[in-house]
């Protein structure tokens, strides 16, 4: 089949349709904070993405020749991606307002594009340090006033944990990046997914929730859509949009999580919007403008 030739208004949507899908995991995260541990989400995710699209590669793609070369960074990757980041996520909504979780969570690109210089895999930019430092005073800005509304100030915890997350799940996409020159990205994402799933098996046993399989059935339309939505089919739309319009641009589509995050809290979470939240916002997304700019014009 002869693959489909760009288009500019077709990755628009691509791009916009995965934004919606995943911060819909967002909400739905913070709406099963207390029915469901961290672990057993990030689990289920993992086991039902994982497995069908692992069978899929493998019925599909040839053995990889340097299969055993590839266990540990595939472990690496689990960890970092499907165990670490997605555990301390979770987590974090225990906490935090899915509406402060998902403005920080736009601020990803750049922790990405700065550890990407700090490890000598990208050149340093001044527009990135610039950019950087504009989302780092809207990051502290919900950081420290996100839980109360701007009223008073006051520490976030689970806005504190996704800060950690963007920095794990950085060294992630860098790690995919690389993995990605030799091997297809579902390859890749699937390889991840199933080295993830036993340890968070292991966090799910160190949990040890209280009538899981009773919560699991409960849930279970909820959960299956995190697995098959954020996972399978927003992915899908990702990689289409990065085929229409190119990483560059496609990464800027992120800039709308925090939009999408202020209409679905407050329709589906009646999570009010704060100024401080909408400042937050701004700021962070000016910044991954003036960043990425510049990234732009130095690569010219």
């Amino acid at each position: 089949m002869t693959p489909s030739p760009p288009n500019i208004r077709r990755g628009q949507l691509y791009a916009i349709a995965a934004m919606v899908i995943w911060s819909t995991n967002f909400m739905i995260g913070r709406e099963l904070r207390n029915a469901l541990t961290p672990g057993t989400i990030a689990a289920f995710r993992a086991l039902v993405a994982g497995v069908p699209m692992g069978l899929w590669i493998l019925a599909t793609h040839e053995w990889p020749r340097e299969g055993r070369r590839l266990v540990g960074p595939m472990v690496g990757l689990g960890l970092l991606g499907i165990v670490t980041s997605q555990y301390l996520t979770y987590l974090a909504l225990h906490w935090s307002l899915a509406t402060n979780v998902i403005i920080l969570n736009a601020a990803s690109p750049l922790v990405t594009a700065t550890i990407a210089v700090l490890v000598g895999m990208a050149s340093f930019s001044p527009g990135l340090f610039r950019g950087l430092a504009i989302s780092v005073a809207g990051a502290f800005l919900v950081t420290a006033f996100g839980s109360t509304g701007g009223a008073r100030l006051e520490a976030d915890p689970g806005a504190l944990l996704v800060i950690a997350t963007m920095v794990t799940w950085g060294f992630y996409n860098l790690g995919v990046q690389r993995l990605s020159l030799t091997l297809s990205p579902l390859v890749v994402t699937s390889g991840a997914m199933l080295a993830g799933f036993p340890f968070l098996l292991a966090v799910v046993a160190v949990e040890h929730p209280a009538h899981l399989w009773a919560a699991v059935r409960a849930h279970l339309p909820v959960l299956l859509y995190l697995a098959i939505g954020p996972s399978a089919v927003a992915y899908a739309c990702w990689s289409a949009a990065v085929r229409d319009l190119g990483a560059d641009y496609a990464m800027l589509f992120n800039n709308l999580l925090p939009i999408f995050g202020m209409i679905l809290g407050g329709l589906v979470l009646h999570e009010p919007v704060a100024l401080v939240q909408v400042l937050s916002s701004a700021l962070i997304i000016s910044g991954i403008l003036v960043a990425f700019r510049s990234l732009a014009v130095g690569a010219r």
